[in-house]
């Protein structure tokens, strides 16, 4: 019966609003892509390894096991590459600490590769609304102590696994830093609150399948618009390990991770076009004025004010966040064009805006993301 509602949902959702279902699923599957090929690389280790594969992958990984997935190496260099040393050193530390206290049910058991990303995808799907929402929230006008705690609450609830909340403090940076420093102090922290208790591990020669191409469509497209080009090798490798899944559990039979694969699989075919962006103010942080700046990006003009903006996506599609130029002139006539502008950035109260040289029209790039 709950499965019924959840399709009725689901079609309902698509129904009336087909741009917003296309671009959560498209969000959601971008987070499920990114975090896949650890799961993959753990599941294996487990079968190799025995017990010892998930302390090794919460170390090695993404984190997505039980207990603080900040403890993961790789999303502290991240960390640290988009947050400073101190404040990957700080993160990885707390984390320890925090797993001291934090008795784990399934330090033993194997890796559930569909298990995990059942447990992944709400907390994905939340995270991908989230980031929908952002442009249209008035968050410069609340107050630094409820941005803060807003953002320890996202951090605790929206971060499926280490790199999301990175990804998800990193969207926050520019536009409320004090909720980004939030998120920083809980996710990855704070124990996920999707986790679920250990279970035997569920396997379908169909889900794995589904998985396989959907890592094969990602890696043919160097990303496809849902995750960054530099997963490519993961997902062609991870598409090669579940086409020798197929084989390996070709006598058994779920439901449940074939619903999830196929789910998958279809928000990558049929994909989503960028978020919608609400004119506010360039995000341009570290500009000066008298500067060169040569920007491509779709026009977006509200209210006498225009901008070019183009999103950027850290890790996944779920924490696009976008980069905006303020321009000095109305571009209401070409509203969502793509153009690129060439000029001098200049003072204009409290922000920098583009003094524009020259605007020329452009074709839609084939990626209209763009990668940090």
């Amino acid at each position: 019966m709950r499965h019924w509602l959840g399709i009725a949902s689901a079609i309902a959702i698509i129904a009336v609003a087909p741009q917003t279902a296309m671009a959560l699923s498209a969000g959601a599957a971008g987070v499920v892509l990114e975090v896949l090929p650890y799961l993959v690389a753990a599941a294996i280790a487990s079968a190799l390894i025995g017990r010892h594969a998930r302390p090794l992958v919460a170390y090695a990984g993404c984190g997505c096991t039980s207990g603080p997935s900040a403890r993961s190496i790789p999303a502290a260099v991240a960390t640290a590459a988009l947050f400073g040393v101190p404040a990957a050193l700080a993160r990885f530390a707390a984390a320890n600490l925090v797993s001291r206290f934090v008795h784990t049910h399934d330090h033993g058991a194997p890796v559930d590769l569909f298990g995990e990303l059942a447990a992944l995808v709400p907390a994905a799907l939340l995270s991908s609304a989230i980031m929908l929402a952002l442009p249209s929230l008035p968050l410069r006008s609340l107050p630094g102590p409820a941005l803060f705690i807003g953002g320890a609450l996202l951090g605790i609830i929206a971060s499926p696994c280490a790199f999301g909340g990175i990804a998800l403090a990193a969207s926050l940076h520019v536009t409320a830093p004090l909720a980004a420093v939030g998120a920083l102090c809980t996710a990855g922290i704070v124990p996920n609150l999707w986790r679920r208790s250990p279970r035997d591990a569920m396997h379908d020669p169909w889900a794995y399948g589904a998985l396989a191409l959907a890592c094969a469509l990602t890696a043919a497209r160097h990303g496809g618009t849902l995750v960054h080009p530099r997963m490519t090798i993961p997902l062609a490798l991870c598409a090669i390990a579940c086409t020798l899944f197929v084989w390996h559990f070709r006598r058994h039979c779920a439901r449940s991770p074939r619903r999830l694969a196929f789910a998958t699989l279809a928000a990558i075919v049929i994909g989503a076009p960028a978020p919608p962006y609400h004119v506010t103010e360039t995000t341009l942080a570290d500009g000066f004025p008298g500067e060169r700046v040569d920007f491509t990006g779709v026009a977006v003009s509200q209210s006498g004010a225009s901008v070019l903006v183009r999103y950027a996506i850290t890790c996944c599609r779920a924490d696009a966040a976008p980069v905006a130029l303020a321009l000095d002139r109305n571009l209401a006539a070409v509203n969502g064009r793509w153009l690129r502008a060439q000029g001098n950035l200049e003072r204009n109260g409290a922000q920098l805006r583009l003094h524009v040289a020259t605007l020329t029209p452009i074709a839609p790039p084939g990626d209209p993301f763009i990668y940090r």
